[in-house]
């Protein structure tokens, strides 16, 4: 009733609560006196809060508003004003700092922390396992991305067992941000992604049976895999024209969104195909590829959102500028075990070594380490880089929807994708590719909560949303970095600064 009736209240420059351009002195005191009266059951309540002295970057498009207070109840903004108040609930003074939407970052994997395949540790079996070795970090993962700003992540595959962990872990109490998943991958045997703890679909009755799976763990969508690969020497195994049209019609029927990994121009059109909600990736590791112009004319009018996974490769630049390393924030957030490890010189030529290894054919697997030196240097990682960046430009400018996506942590050879920090680097990366500050914090605010469904509930400040709001010391409308001077992150209206999040 209480959010109906808040959803209902119209607003102007001036205040939120009473739809009046030339507010008289008694108005405020009846709107006042209302909001004390529907809500004093609730002044008291967990999540209760009144930020004060904000400038303010809604997320819906308007300027910025000094000055500005946000009333929150019970987890939820009641109120947005220059002369909204409440007596009797914990006040926040950000004094003129920048307070904006929750960061969502539309591409996670909480899975896995950085490099656990270069610790030794194969592939997570059990739950047993996972918690002792690839995810014995995620608590830590979990508070990383609300001391960076990010409220809400949606992990884009993982196995049912580790879903039901890390919503066990959240339900107990846990610190974490909003999680969302689109449950295990679709892959098809011997394809992409094909874990041991991940079962590949070849029937259409595999199909149905995976689908009710994920439809069982009450996923945002599904996560198909539609990949040839990064072989010179030969493709994965794909779905068959069968199997994804039995995916489409099952995941209609189901009313489940349909994602897709994919990183090249032939599957990117497969994946339109089958009427995906979202790309995953474009163009990654592919610097020899250009997107075609028809297929940017096809994206725009599918209406299919392009999640951005930039970091992907920037996050091996990290090897070549080790100054990287000295952001005050990731101290704050990174576990130190998994900084240094990627401080350690070689960590990433190491990690793509491996990673070779288990690409190549056995009878070039000796050769790894010179293929590694020859084909992942600075200058050819910086074209990949540079192709993807225009990708989404490209995209961007033909009026495709593009979602802030880091893909954190892609691989468990990874050593320099980071939980929380890589998020902040990915909006700095939309920036790069062409994106207004305006435009990239819509990528990762707005966007994101229209892709998964969730727009009436997060992704920009209104009356009646979830109060998951973030506090920047610096203007990120003048330079996207300043993602990195969080103060406070706001979750369901409680506001602790990054340190806090992270029990330090």
């Amino acid at each position: 009733m209480l959010k109906n009736f808040m959803n209902g209240l119209k607003h102007n420059e001036n205040i939120t609560l009473i739809n009046c351009r030339n507010m008289r002195i008694i108005q405020s005191f009846i709107a006042s006196f209302i909001i004390a009266f529907l809500f004093i059951e609730d002044a008291s309540a967990k999540g209760s809060l009144l930020v004060q002295n904000a400038r303010l970057i809604d997320g819906t498009g308007a300027g910025v508003r000094d000055g500005f207070s946000i009333l929150v109840l019970n987890g939820r903004i009641a109120g947005i004003g220059k002369n909204v108040s409440m007596d009797g609930i914990p006040r926040l003074d950000v004094k003129g700092s920048y307070v904006l939407p929750g960061i969502i970052d539309g591409h996670v994997h909480l899975m896995s922390g950085p490099g656990p395949a270069l610790q030794g540790y194969g592939q997570p079996l059990d739950a047993r396992t996972w918690r002792a070795t690839w995810g014995k970090n995620i608590s830590k993962y979990l508070r990383g991305y609300l001391a960076c700003g990010v409220t809400t992540v949606l992990d884009a595959g993982a196995p049912a067992f580790i879903i039901r962990e890390i919503r066990n872990l959240l339900a107990k109490g846990g610190p974490g941000p909003r999680f969302l998943t689109l449950g295990e991958f679709i892959t098809p045997p011997e394809g992409f992604i094909s874990l041991k703890s991940v079962r590949p679909v070849s029937t259409r009755e595999g199909v149905e049976s995976k689908l009710d799976t994920m439809q069982s763990l009450g996923v945002t969508g599904v996560k198909v895999a539609i990949e040839k690969g990064f072989n010179p020497f030969f493709d994965l195994p794909r779905h068959s024209p069968e199997i994804l049209d039995a995916i489409r019609l099952g995941a209609e029927k189901r009313k489940l969104r349909v994602f897709v990994h994919a990183t090249c121009g032939e599957d990117f059109n497969t994946a339109l195909d089958i009427k995906c909600r979202a790309l995953m990736h474009t163009l990654t590791h592919r610097g020899y590829e250009q997107l075609s112009a028809a297929f940017i004319k096809r994206m725009a009018r599918s209406h299919t959102f392009q999640v951005s996974t930039l970091s992907i490769t920037d996050a091996e630049l990290f090897s070549f500028e080790p100054g990287r390393f000295n952001e005050p924030l990731l101290k704050t957030v990174v576990p130190e075990s998994e900084l240094s490890a990627a401080r350690f010189p070689g960590a990433g030529s190491i990690a793509n070594r491996y990673l070779l290894m288990n690409e190549l054919p056995w009878f070039l697997k000796i050769f790894s380490g010179i293929l590694n030196d020859l084909l992942r240097t600075e200058t050819n990682l910086t074209i990949d880089l540079e192709h993807s960046l225009k990708a989404i430009y490209d995209l961007h400018r033909a009026g495709v929807q593009i979602v802030m996506g880091s893909d954190t942590v892609y691989l468990p050879y990874a050593v320099y994708s980071l939980h929380g920090f890589t998020s902040l680097r990915e909006i700095e990366l939309l920036g790069e590719a062409g994106l207004s500050p305006r435009e990239a914090i819509r990528a990762s605010t707005v966007n994101p909560a229209v892709m998964v469904g969730l727009d009436r509930e997060i992704g920009t400040v209104e009356v009646g949303k979830c109060a998951d709001l973030v506090v920047l010391k610096d203007d990120p409308l003048k330079d996207l970095r300043a993602f990195r001077t969080v103060q406070w992150t706001v979750k369901d209206g409680n506001a602790k600064t990054p340190e806090e999040w992270m029990d330090r």
